[in-house]
């Protein structure tokens, strides 16, 4: 046996079996160690995932992650091993505006975007059956980009889902269109509208009508929660929607 099909046998014996039960337990960051890292443990984010979305980790979701390997090459990053696996019942999409080669299952699919195209981001949602519950915004961290996929997919969110921006130093970055300080149209100027957005449904407005006006939506109605950590943010859209 050639030395290459020995190690894809090997890794498909060891890693696969190995990755679902870590996956099962919560264990992101082992997980991904599993299939040799992606740059989310290099970034500190897997313990925010295992925060946020372990909860609903054995779920039938829907996952979806904007950006998924080097522009230059067609093999993905890791990152679709570790989703797969720590999300062992759910169908995971990649999107990447460059093709890759994807053979990682019945469960894993691939979709040829560009996540500035609201269109192309349309498409996606259409073919997953319209309903999203996991979306991981990894892609091309630049500000305009990020707010189209935002308006594109979060509607598509399902009521309690998550939405994740990855990479927000960007924000501030010249050469992602970023400048200091952030402005509105950087992912930090998204998170800065979305804090506000989430402020709409406090009670307060009902409870004491004559104190003042509720504020008017900015980006999204129906924002549950915003969570901003170095890096990285997770936002929720409320059970409700």
């Amino acid at each position: 046996m050639q030395p290459t099909i020995r190690r894809l046998v090997r890794d498909a014996a060891r890693h696969r079996p190995v990755g679902l039960a870590l996956g099962a337990v919560n264990q992101p960051y082992w997980t991904a160690r599993c299939y040799g890292g992606t740059d989310k443990t290099t970034h500190g984010y897997l313990p925010f995932y295992a925060r946020y979305l372990g909860p609903i980790r054995m779920r039938r979701n829907v996952v979806v992650e904007i950006g998924v390997g080097n522009y230059e090459s067609p093999v993905p990053g890791g990152s679709l091993k570790l989703w797969r696996d720590y999300f062992p019942r759910s169908v995971v999409a990649g999107i990447d505006i460059a093709p890759k080669v994807v053979e990682l299952g019945s469960r894993v699919r691939f979709f040829q975007a560009d996540q500035s195209s609201a269109d192309d981001l349309a498409g996606v949602v259409d073919a997953l059956g319209g309903r999203l519950d996991v979306v991981i915004d990894d892609g091309s961290h630049v500000g305009e980009h990020q707010w189209t996929s935002f308006r594109a997919l979060f509607p598509a969110v399902a009521p309690g889902g998550w939405y994740v921006l990855e990479d927000l130093s960007t924000s501030y970055w010249p050469d992602f269109r970023g400048m200091i300080p952030a402005d509105s149209t950087t992912a930090v100027g998204l998170l800065a509208a979305l804090v506000s957005d989430a402020q709409v449904d406090d009670p307060i407005y009902v409870d004491h009508a004559d104190w003042g006006p509720r504020p008017d939506v900015l980006v999204q109605p129906d924002i549950a929660e915003v969570h901003v950590h170095p890096g990285i943010a997770f936002i929720r859209k409320a059970a409700r929607a």
